[in-house]
């Protein structure tokens, strides 16, 4: 197994400055070996880079086989592998092979780094897509988990590929009480004017929890995960999604993402006769949009992972 103290980055997903997001079909799913040695590969050369906080490599939990369920879980947005783990080897101890990608320019050991403002669209699909190929080889099904940023590089899966089981929770579509249509132009103006860095929480700064997450974000970032959004929802205008089963998971008492624009999304696809499943989460206290971290919500054991669990396993 390639647990958390080998692992390193989805070496594949690296940065580009490429602005369009393209990709190439892929092929025949690859071996459980060769998906081992290709997620293997991308492990050992994040272990050796030096900017890689250590709570932040990605991990493989495995079987040292193929099993029935492969789970790919992905990660927030500022944040890094670590805000899975718990998630992930809940899973791998009900017999899944789990893979949780670290995703392009997160996790630096630099937590004010502005690496993100780098971030395209390009590079998020490659590496959703990327991940989602290897995986076919660790399982005879796959799962796709994800939160927020995590959560719309799931719905683009969703869209474009045949996966067995998505789960997108709080997807990142647009901001918090922004409509969809003042917020495209906002975020579009917003990739214009020159980049600034925002505070999550600007009464504490850098010293907002997670610790091995990044406590701030470069804005030309966050526009670009709108603009992956816009792909998703441009091509559901277009055709049908093409995954077997999809739930969306949403935090009654959300904090940072506009809802109505994903229960748009939802209700788009269904039109399709997707017959996808809308879960939204009740009681989980105080408005928050990280329900996954029991770093900072360490009730998520308790009131949220035996959803996820159950979804991502059957």
């Amino acid at each position: 197994m390639l647990g958390a103290a080998a692992a390193g980055s989805l070496g594949a997903c690296s940065a580009s400055q490429d602005p369009a997001p393209q990709t190439a079909p892929l092929g025949a799913a690859p071996s459980f070996d060769d998906a081992r040695s290709r997620i293997a590969a991308s492990i050992a050369r994040d272990a050796a880079d030096p900017r890689i906080e250590r709570a932040a490599l990605p991990r493989l939990y495995d079987h040292g086989k193929r099993v029935g369920r492969a789970v790919v879980l992905l990660h927030g947005f500022t944040n890094c592998p670590q805000q899975f783990d718990e998630l992930a080897r809940m899973l791998h101890a009900r017999g899944a092979n789990v893979y949780v990608p670290r995703l392009p320019l997160h996790g630096h050991k630099n937590r004010l780094t502005r690496a993100l403002a780098n971030l395209t669209v390009t590079d998020l699909v490659r590496c959703a897509q990327e991940t989602y190929g290897d995986a076919r080889g660790l399982g005879e099904t796959v799962a796709v988990m994800g939160l927020s940023l995590g959560g719309t590089m799931a719905l683009w899966l969703a869209q474009t590929q045949p996966v067995d089981v998505v789960v997108p929770i709080s997807p990142f579509l647009m901001p918090i009480a922004i409509p969809e249509w003042f917020g495209n132009i906002a975020m579009r103006a917003l990739d214009t004017i020159p980049d600034m860095y925002w505070w999550w929480d600007p009464r504490i700064k850098a010293a907002s929890l997670p610790p091995y997450a990044y406590p701030g974000f470069p804005t030309h970032a966050l526009a670009k995960i709108v603009f992956l959004g816009d792909v998703v929802l441009q091509d559901a205008h277009r055709a049908a999604p093409l995954a077997r089963k999809c739930t969306f998971v949403i935090n009654a008492n959300e904090s940072a993402v506009n809802d109505t624009v994903t229960a748009g999304l939802f209700a788009r696809w269904n039109q399709y006769g997707a017959r996808y499943r809308y879960d939204i989460l009740r009681d989980l206290g105080e408005p928050r949009h990280d329900i996954i971290d029991p770093t900072t919500f360490p009730q998520a054991r308790a009131l949220v992972y035996p959803t996820l669990e159950r979804l991502a396993l059957t």
